[in-house]
């Protein structure tokens, strides 16, 4: 199995597609932190994001298996795709329970204060913040869209190419709705935009 690592992802889809289940298994090993990580960041409840994650690997599986994936080379940018959509579903679906929103109580104003004023760039004042959850409030009060790019930029680490590529944009609106996000985290966090 060592030697199917080496192998680029259209080449372990083909194989699967035949019939080796010891190249799926190499797919996810490549891309199962990858995906569970932006799910996790997408959604607030743990036990939801690996429903969603077991979710996005049942289609890729049936997906592979009718035959319906075209091999292009951009295997993880489709796979982070199915992954945002069905992420998408759950909200739309959710929606009119009012379950998305989250709105800050008089307390979680106090992280704001632990950003010191300094010369760091938004960026890593954002870093500086003490944990993740802190955050996370800040980045719940976002709209989706750019929630979504900011966790794919900085907890995935993609660039703007892969992150216009996954959710089906093209890079100059991807770069929109991170400036934006970040003028709208530097007012909440009241900073000087």
């Amino acid at each position: 199995m060592s030697s199917f690592h080496k192998l680029t992802d259209d080449e372990l889809v083909s194989l699967y597609t035949e019939g080796c289940d010891e190249a799926f298994d190499v797919i996810l090993s490549r891309y199962d932190a990858v995906v569970h990580t932006y799910i996790r960041f997408s959604v607030s409840d743990a036990d939801l994001a690996e429903d969603i994650f077991q979710d996005t690997f049942i289609k890729v599986i049936h997906t592979l298996r009718r035959g319906q994936y075209i091999p292009t080379g951009k295997f993880k940018a489709w796979l982070l795709r199915l992954a945002h959509n069905l992420v998408m579903d759950h909200y739309r679906r959710v929606r009119g329970e009012g379950a998305r929103l989250q709105s800050f109580d008089d307390d979680d104003a106090a992280p704001v204060e632990k950003v010191a004023d300094s010369n760091l760039t938004a960026e890593e004042q954002l870093i500086e913040l003490a944990t993740i959850e802190e955050l996370e409030q800040y980045l719940s009060v976002l709209p989706e869209v750019q929630q979504e790019v900011v966790r794919m930029r900085y907890w995935e680490d993609m660039s703007f190419r892969e992150i216009a590529d996954a959710t089906g944009i093209s890079i100059n609106t991807a770069l929109g709705r991170m400036r934006y996000a970040l003028i709208n985290l530097r007012k909440m966090m009241g900073m000087s935009a």
